[in-house]
């Protein structure tokens, strides 16, 4: 390695100038030293194909059928009052999610159906049971705020019944916007996640 010839500083390959006493440097270099590298920041997703909109909303809607079939029938059969559907419903749907996603490599059955599943958001980690109950936690809040008002429609309304029942009726949809918002999320968002996905750090990928 070549030294500098006033202060004898070591030399720094394809140095002009010394760094200690700014002179110029000898005449033997060596070859340029490569520009320093800086790892890239990793991607979100890695060489995942994410599920898309109309793949996540067929998934959702084998798992509300599902839970319809299974709890909500059982209910209304058994005319079962509103608070109490209500709180069992939200309950059931709370432990579906985050069983099936927790414990079953991040699938529900309608998520397995279209060959979905849930993962973490580096795209390739399976969640925790933690994770998941994360997940199901920021759901079943929307599913709440949108199920806690209840009203009762006439069967021969009056003019001033109508306006009521629409006034009822904007409430109730105010309401459910959260979790409207939360499922069309996905249609906008560029990693496809919902909210409740955002907030648990989740995303859902195809397997196929």
């Amino acid at each position: 390695m070549a030294t500098c010839p006033t202060c004898g500083a070591e030399e720094v390959a394809g140095q002009q100038f010394c760094s200690s006493c700014g002179s110029p440097t000898s005449n033997v270099y060596a070859n340029p030293a490569p520009l320093p590298t800086f790892p890239a920041e990793a991607p979100s997703i890695v060489g995942r194909a994410l599920a898309g909109f109309w793949i996540r909303f067929l998934g959702f809607f084998i798992d509300g059928l599902l839970l319809y079939v299974v709890v909500q029938l059982p209910l209304h059969a058994e005319h079962s009052g509103f608070a109490t559907t209500v709180v069992i419903v939200t309950v059931t749907t709370f432990f579906y999610g985050s069983l099936f996603i927790g414990f079953n490599h991040g699938q529900t059955p309608g998520m397995r159906a279209v060959s979905v599943r849930c993962v973490d958001e580096d795209g390739v980690s399976e969640i925790t049971y933690q994770r998941a109950l994360k997940r199901a936690v920021a759901y079943g809040v929307l599913v709440v705020i949108g199920s806690i008002y209840h009203f009762q429609t006439y069967t021969n309304p009056t003019t001033l019944q109508l306006h009521h029942e629409a006034h009822h009726f904007l409430i109730l949809f105010a309401l459910s916007l959260p979790h409207f918002v939360d499922l069309l999320w996905v249609a906008w968002d560029k990693n496809n996640q919902t909210l409740h996905d955002k907030f648990a750090h989740t995303v859902v990928i195809r397997t196929k």
